[in-house]
């Protein structure tokens, strides 16, 4: 792989990973809602979610599940639906007094948050068929495609985390001015909608 064509690579990478999506979504919520360490504990379940992903496309499953047909499409739905849900919680969620402790605040625990980002992240198949067809045009053909596969893989993981947890952590400094009732009413109605937002549009959006 030339150097130009692994640049071109990263550069697209990273247009891709800016435009926010259901995960940058949840992890913003996510850090507004709990501050910069809760957005860093999802984003550990999102970037172990693509991991997998990557896995897959790399030993070539992708094309697999693309011929699955309408299973992939239940999977797809089955994260729209989870991302609803949240959305929804978020929406109806009371107000918390910051003053008491986490437990009484209805906080989530770092098991739950890394959960729900894994899960946000891992059950969207649209994403592995668009890895299918995205990563060849940077392969090589003048090389095995195998090792040139696991390096773009990495990259992308590395150019995603960074991304989406440069989003996770500035939605999380803001949490502290977020914490008066009507201003955590207010960012719960924003947030619950935009997540049922972005579940609605996954659930939606075609493969």
């Amino acid at each position: 792989m030339s150097l130009d064509l692994y640049l071109g690579f990263i550069a697209a990478t990273l247009i891709l990973c800016v435009m926010p999506g259901p995960v940058v979504t949840w992890l913003v919520a996510c850090g507004i809602a709990q501050g910069p360490r809760a957005a860093l504990t999802g984003l550990a379940g999102t970037t172990a979610a693509l991991s997998t992903h990557m896995i897959l496309t790399v030993l070539g499953l992708a094309p697999l599940l693309a011929a699955l047909g309408p299973w992939a499409d239940a999977l797809k739905l089955i994260g729209a639906a989870y991302l609803v849900f949240l959305g929804v919680q978020a929406f109806r969620a009371p107000y918390e007094d910051p003053h008491l402790p986490n437990a009484k605040r209805g906080h989530s625990d770092g098991w739950t948050l890394f959960r729900r980002g894994y899960l946000i992240s891992v059950t969207n198949p649209k994403t592995l068929v668009f890895y299918a067809a995205f990563f060849p045009q940077f392969i090589s053909p003048d090389a095995a495609a195998g090792p040139q596969l696991v390096i773009l893989a990495i990259t992308f993981i590395t150019v995603s985390t960074l991304s989406d947890g440069t989003f996770a952590l500035a939605a999380g400094k803001l949490a502290p001015y977020l914490k008066g009732k009507r201003a955590q009413m207010l960012r719960n109605k924003i947030m619950g909608s935009a997540l049922v937002a972005a579940g609605v549009t996954l659930a939606l959006s075609r493969r």
